[in-house]
Order: C-alpha cells, then sequence, then structure tokens
C-alpha cells in the first residue's frame, strides 16, 4: 500500500494540470461568445434605431430627363456624326436627312414666284401707258362735249329768235306790210338757224358716243387692277409655298436643343427615315435625380427639404448626399397598365407606394439614369 500512494498523488496532480488548459479554454470561448453577443447586441440595437429614425428604399434609381430626337420629315439619311456616348453641345448636328428633292421644289417655287413677279410688272406698266393714253382722250372728249352743249345752247337762242322773226314776218306779209323778197331773207334765216342747230345736236351725240368709248377705256383700268390682285395672291401662296420648304430644308438638319450626352441611336447612316420616327435619345448629365418608391406607412414621415444618403451599386464605397425635392400625389398603381380595383370581389390589402423625388447635391457624370440606388432619409430629427 504504502507504494501505491505515491502513485496516486503524482496521478491526482497530472487530472489537475490536464484541467487547467481546459478550463481556460472553456473561459476564452465564453469570453468570444459574450463579446459577440454583445457586438451583435450593439449592432442591433443601432440597426434597428437606424430603421426607427430613417426611410429605408432599397429599389430607387436614378432618373433624368431623357429626349428622344425624331425625324420630321422623310428622306435618307446623309449624315449621323454621333454615336452612344457622344457629349454634344447646344446647335451642334446630330443628324442630317437628304435635302436635294426639297430644294428642287424651292428653286422652282422660286422660278415660278419671278415669273409672276415680272407679269405684275408688264401689268403695271400697261396700267400706267393706258392710263395716260385714255385720261388725256377722256378729258379731251369732255372738253368737246362741253363745247358742243354750249353751242347747242347758243344755237337754241338763235334758233327761237329765228322762229318768231319769222312769224312777225308771215304776219306783215299777210297785212302786205312786207315784201316777197324780206319774206323770203326771213324764212332763209330761220332755216339756217334751224340747221346750225340740227348739227349742234348731232356733233353733241357724237362726242357723248366718243366720250363713252373714251370711259370704257378708263374702265379697262380696273380690269387691270383685278388681274393685279389676283397676280399678287398667287404671288402670295407661292411665297407661302416657299416658306414651307424652307421649313422643310431646315427640318433635314436635326440640331441638339441643348448640351447633353448621347444616350442611344436607332438608326445607322444611310437609312430611310420616316416622319416621327425615333433617330437617338440624349440627356443632360446635370439634370438628373433620384426616383424613390415610397411605401404609403411611410411617406407621411417624409417633407420636402430632408437630407437623404444615396449609395449607388454601381459605386458601393461611395455616398452621395440629397434632399426631398417632391412627394407624388398619386400612388404609382393608378398609372398601371391594369385596373387596380378588382371587380370579382376577392380583395387582398397591398401597401402601395408613392413616388419621389430626390435631388443631388452634387453633380458626377459617373452617374447615369437607370442605376440601381438605395436611399436612406433621415426622419427622427424631424
Amino acid at each position: 500500500m504504502a507504494t501505491n500512494e505515491p502513485d496516486g498523488a503524482g496521478g491526482s496532480a497530472r487530472i489537475e494540470r490536464n484541467r487547467s488548459p481546459n478550463r481556460l479554454a472553456g473561459h476564452g470561448k465564453l469570453l468570444l461568445l459574450g463579446a459577440a453577443a454583445l457586438i451583435l447586441l450593439v449592432w442591433g440595437g443601432q440597426w434597428i434605431y437606424h430603421r426607427w429614425t430613417h426611410v429605408y428604399i432599397d429599389d430607387a434609381r436614378i432618373d433624368g430627363e431623357i429626349v428622344t430626337i425624331s425625324s420630321r420629315v422623310s428622306g435618307w439619311l446623309t449624315e449621323l456624326p454621333v454615336i452612344e456616348g457622344d457629349e454634344v453641345r447646344k446647335g451642334q448636328l446630330l443628324a442630317q436627312v437628304d435635302a436635294r428633292d426639297s430644294v428642287l421644289q424651292r428653286e422652282v417655287l422660286v422660278a415660278k414666284l419671278k415669273g409672276i413677279e415680272n407679269q405684275m410688272s408688264v401689268v403695271q406698266a400697261q396700267t400706267g401707258q393706258v392710263d395716260q393714253e385714255t385720261l388725256g382722250r377722256y378729258q379731251s372728249e369732255s372738253n368737246r362735249l362741253a363745247a358742243a352743249e354750249a353751242e347747242v345752247a347758243a344755237l337754241q337762242v338763235q334758233l327761237r329768235q329765228a322762229r318768231d322773226d319769222y312769224r312777225r314776218a308771215q304776219e306783215l306779209a299777210d297785212a302786205k306790210w312786207l315784201s316777197p323778197q324780206a319774206m323770203e331773207r326771213a324764212r332763209s334765216a330761220y332755216h339756217q338757224v334751224q340747221e346750225s342747230h340740227r348739227k349742234a345736236q348731232a356733233e353733241v351725240a357724237a362726242v357723248r358716243g366718243t366720250l363713252s368709248a373714251a370711259g370704257g377705256s378708263r374702265r379697262q383700268l380696273k380690269v387691270m387692277e383685278r388681274q393685279l390682285l389676283v397676280l399678287a395672291r398667287q404671288a402670295d401662296e407661292i411665297r407661302a409655298e416657299i416658306r414651307r420648304r424652307e421649313v422643310d430644308i431646315a427640318d433635314r438638319t436635326i440640331v441638339s436643343p441643348t448640351g447633353g450626352r448621347v444616350v442611344m441611336t436607332f438608326v445607322r447612316k444611310g437609312e430611310h427615315v420616316a416622319p416621327g420616327q425615333r433617330i437617338l435619345m440624349f440627356h443632360d448629365p446635370n439634370a438628373i435625380w433620384v426616383e424613390a418608391n415610397v411605401k404609403e406607412t411611410e411617406v407621411g414621415l417624409l417633407k420636402p427639404g430632408m437630407k437623404a444618403e444615396i449609395r449607388v451599386d454601381a459605386y458601393p464605397r461611395r455616398i452621395f448626399s440629397g434632399e426631398v425635392h417632391r412627394i407624388g400625389r398619386a400612388a404609382t398603381s393608378k398609372f398601371a397598365l391594369l385596373p387596380d380595383p378588382n371587380p370579382s370581389g376577392n380583395f387582398t390589402k397591398i401597401t402601395q407606394r408613392l413616388p419621389v423625388r430626390i435631388l443631388l447635391t452634387e453633380r458626377d457624370p459617373a452617374l447615369r439614369p437607370g442605376m440601381m440606388v438605395e436611399v436612406t432619409i433621415a426622419v427622427g430629427n424631424h
């Protein structure tokens, strides 16, 4: 028995030495688990607090004014100097449609207009010539008529005097107080004045006919004036057609309405385009924003001017700042192709979303419309 005691004591010591490292390892594991639990608790608390004081949207997108450039005319595309990704400035040539036919048509119209203008010049010259000729003739015949009428008036007085003298001569001749020779002289004088009076009346009638003819020639001036009006209207129609051709020619040169960057092209040089056909799309990189669809249960927390943090999926290490600019007035479901009400009677309540526009505080050409972003809006301090 005495020989077994030392062995028993030594074995207990060895057992104690073996248990000490195990206890230390156990305590280390407990500490690690406690630290991990504490870290998870702190992180979870921060996450819960962050979600409680912030509105988080993970399906937002960068949006912008993408302009579609279309053709207003039909024709072959002769120039397309830009491609996708090119930066363009205001007034820069984007596309050129063949304008040869329109230019030729405009030249034809210009030639017609010149012909009508020359015809108007001829009619105006003829009008002046006819005016001078007929005016002199009309005035001359008017003077002749006045003289003839004055002659008739004078002979009318002489005719009455000669008639009275002839009647007195007859009375004296019947009373044997006048010789036959005197009686014959009185008759001759009366007949001469009577004949002169008839000639004067005939002259008046002739002059009136000539004056009427001269008046007819003067009325030809009105006909010429009508011709000038007709030619002027034709000239106006051709000028309007020329302006329309000029607009058509101008529409065949398609320039950029503002500065921006080409997003996509839909045609190639040499293809035939039709009116309204899309040629390309471009947008202004400086005019972009974030479009987020926020749940209706959270939209009441938002107000314009609230600050937002934006994380772009393409650049995960960068954080962009922005602020709430506008909150939509209708849910996105109101613009869906299928109607929102269910006429079958089955109803499932679904949380709706309203569009919220967030303006970017800084402009970065790396941000492009359509990129997915995550938005965090702080609402706890408002």
